[in-house]
């Protein structure tokens, strides 16, 4: 169905800073530290911020999960990191990252990622990530990710600046 945003004018760090507050309890039980990377100030970004946050509630989780399944003791940590930038058509956009340093995502899977039912996880459904890219895409924005195996992955989720 139509995804039905209530499109609103939000600030995009208080967004991360409450997303960081509510998973820091179970990220701390896995051994996984939260950092934020904010850009100054309020950011203020149009946006639905219940849907915003469930879109990067499902990556952080994701990440999460990745980086406790992962069993090469490097440090875990889950970056999230605002920044102002432009599109590629000079366009201004708010950009943020879900950082992990899980074990990435082979080569294999990486096509998959976003597609309906495709999960790694015993008890996964499959919809975390494309429900994700459906919100993000919904804001006019887009998804994408950069992962190296036995580094980590980087979700870089950019939404426009300007309405219409």
């Amino acid at each position: 169905g139509e995804l039905r945003l209530d499109i609103k004018p939000a600030d995009l760090n208080q967004l991360v800073e409450e997303l960081i507050d509510f998973l820091h309890p179970q990220a701390e039980r896995q051994g996984i530290r939260l950092r934020s990377e904010l850009v100054e100030g309020a950011f203020e970004v149009s946006l639905d911020a219940p849907h915003l946050k469930q879109a990067v509630l499902n990556l952080m989780l994701n990440a999460i999960q990745a980086m406790s399944d992962s069993k090469d003791g490097r440090p875990r940590e889950l970056i999230l990191r605002t920044e102002r930038g432009v599109d590629a058509d000079r366009q201004p956009v708010a950009t943020l990252h879900v950082i992990d340093t899980g074990p990435g995502i082979d080569a294999e899977t990486l096509p998959r990622l976003f597609r309906p039912y495709f999960t790694t996880k015993s008890g996964g459904t499959g919809l975390g990530l494309p429900t994700t890219r459906r919100i993000i895409e919904a804001h006019g924005g887009r998804i994408e990710v950069h992962t190296e195996v036995g580094r980590g992955t980087d979700f870089v989720v950019r939404l426009p600046l300007r309405r219409g």
